[in-house]
Parts: C-alpha cells; structure tokens; sequence
C-alpha cells in the first residue's frame, strides 16, 4: 500500500491528528520515530498542541511530483489559513519518495513559507520543485517550477478565485452555483469543471491554455476591448502578450507597443500522450527551443544556475522529450543529437561552452 516508510509515517501523522490511530499503529508510528529526529519533533508537536490542530491543517500542505493518473491525497487539503492566528510550527526537512519512477516531495510547510496576507494564501515551487495540492472544493492543483498559485481567503465557499504565474494543470471540481476563474497577467480562464494546463510564465510573453476535458472560456484585452473566447477538448489558445519596443524611426525615446495576438492550435501528441501536460510525469519538452530558452528551462527545471560561455550555442536549436533527472545528464543527452558542447560546474553553477 505504501512505497516507503516516509510515505507510512506522514498516514500515520494523519491519523494521529484525525484521532484515529489505533494502538497497532501507534506502536509502528513510535518506531518510525525512533530512526528519526524530524519525524520526533513533528510527532512531539502534534501531541504538545492538542488545540491548535484544527488549524494546523491549513498550514499541513504536502509536496510531490506526480504523474496526472495519480488521485491526489486527501491530506493536500489546502484552506485559507485564518487571519487571526499564525500557528508556530517545527519545519521539518523534506523527504524523498520513489513512486513509479517519478521523484516525489513531501514537506510540512510554516505559514511563513506559505505566505499569507488577510485576503490571499500564496503556494510557490522554487527551481527543481514540482507540487501537487487538493483545494478545499475538491479541485486538484499540480504546479511547474518556479510557479506561485494564490487563493482568496473564503475560496469554495464565497468565490473561487485563483491567480497564477507559472505554469499548472487544473482538474476543476464543478460548481455551478460557483464558477472558478483563473487570474493571469494578461488573461482570465473561466471554467465550470474541466481538466486543462495553464502556462503563464512571465518571462516567456505569452499565456497558453491547453484543454483537456471539459469546457473553458478565455478573457482578454485585445486592442482597448474585453474578447472572450471558447475553448474545446484537444485545442489550445495562445495569447501572445503585448510588449514594448523601440520605436527608431520617431526618436530615442519612442516607444510602441505590439498589439496582443491570439492563435488557436490542436494539442500536441506524442504517442497517444499530451506534449503539454508531460511536466507531471518528469519530463521536460523543447519544441525548437534555441539555447538561451533552453538554458533558462534548464534552470528552472533542475533547480542549477546555468551559463552559456560561447555564442555559438545560443544558435543551437533543440527538440524533443527527456526524462533525466540532472542538468548533466541532460547535456550529455544533447551532445548525443549531434551539437557539440561541453560543461563543467564552478560553487553549484553550470557552465556550458
């Protein structure tokens, strides 16, 4: 049932805290605990604090990378935390797990990591991270590295407002009476119940929805006007963000700003599989990337500066889907397709020449 004694004990923490743990399940609990100093002091906590449990939950929030066939854990609950009280929590270190092959993380957070203001929760991945999360109305939640999710204080109760920057898939629970919208920074997603992916990275300057099952509606502001636009199972939009550039035939300080395009596509297929949602199972996919892109998606992915010392490669185009897990395994895979490239690592960094 379980794939490790990490993944046992954080059922068994659960448990403890529903008050259920029967006496059998004590005794393993105790002896999870005998091999582990964090797992003590969590333990110790949760005992110690009888009365700040019901709370507690809100700041419980467990971390994983996981493939989309996987039902998130009804522990990922996520409730806005409340305004009156800031729960002290020990922070304990993140465990490692093997499930089918894909890296999963766990951690407990404090409400210092999940930063709160009296009106939203925030939820963030660093470089590297991956997380998944079930909402308090049943919607599940998988966000990409570097990716912040922020949710209103009431969320599944008087609203379900989401913003995102980033990338995440969104498997909506229904609620008529409640639609859920997404806030990006230059579109809204208005959903019912549906399963799509949501890339709005801010570095990239465009915002793409991807649907999967189901039925969404996009808002944007095209030319001064609100546009709204449907979208079916197997399509995807991509707005184009508006930027500015310099204007050289006005004068130096002219400035124009491009205007915000919209394109509808079909989902990418590789065997039967989405291109677009294949960051849940652990693999990163280049369309043609150059080696600038590349090198940042390196970063975020692997969680390890990168630095480009020729401009040789940033002419280098890449394509394809890869499963390694370092940065260096990554590269040695590149150098296999034909480009001709070399690395080494300075204080954690990756140079690549």
């Amino acid at each position: 049932m379980f794939s490790s004694d990490e993944e046992y004990f954080l059922f068994l923490a659960n448990r403890l805290l529903e008050g259920t743990l029967t006496a059998e399940e004590r005794s393993i609990l105790d002896d999870l605990m005998r091999v582990d100093e964090n797992r003590r002091q969590l333990i110790t906590f949760l005992e110690n604090n009888p009365e700040d449990q019901q709370d507690l939950e809100a700041e419980v929030i467990y971390e994983k990378s996981k493939p989309i066939g996987f039902t998130a854990d009804r522990e990922s609950i996520v409730h806005p935390l409340p305004n009156h009280k800031k729960i002290k929590i020990i922070s304990i270190a993140a465990s490692i797990l093997m499930v089918c092959g894909s890296l999963i993380f766990w951690t407990v957070k404090t409400a210092k990591e999940e930063k709160v203001d009296s009106e939203w929760q925030t939820i963030a991945t660093g470089k590297g991270e991956r997380k998944s999360i079930k909402l308090s109305d049943g919607s599940e939640v998988w966000l990409n590295n570097e990716s912040t999710l922020r949710l209103k204080n009431g969320f599944g109760k008087t609203d379900r407002v989401l913003q995102l920057a980033g990338e995440g898939y969104f498997s909506i629970a229904k609620n008529p009476n409640l639609p859920l919208t997404i806030k990006t920074a230059h579109a809204e997603v208005m959903v019912l119940g549906t399963k799509f992916n949501l890339r709005a990275i801010p570095d990239e300057n465009i915002t793409t929805t991807s649907l999967i099952e189901g039925k969404v509606r996009l808002k944007v502001v095209e030319n001064k006007q609100i546009k709204t636009y449907e979208l079916l199972p197997g399509n995807k939009i991509s707005v184009i963000n508006p930027v500015v550039v310099p204007n050289h035939y006005k004068n130096k300080n002219a400035a124009a700003v491009q205007p915000q395009q919209v394109a509808f596509e079909k989902l990418d297929i590789v065997d039967t599989e989405v291109t677009e949602t294949l960051w849940m199972k652990n693999r990163l996919v280049l369309k043609g990337d150059d080696f600038n892109v590349v090198a940042r998606k390196m970063e975020r992915w692997f969680g390890k500066p990168v630095v480009l010392k020729t401009e040789r490669l940033a002419e280098q185009h890449v394509t394809g889907i890869f499963e390694e897990t370092t940065s260096e395994e990554f590269l040695d895979m590149i150098k296999r397709t034909g480009i001709k490239l070399n690395y080494y690592t300075l204080n954690d960094t990756l140079y690549v020449k």
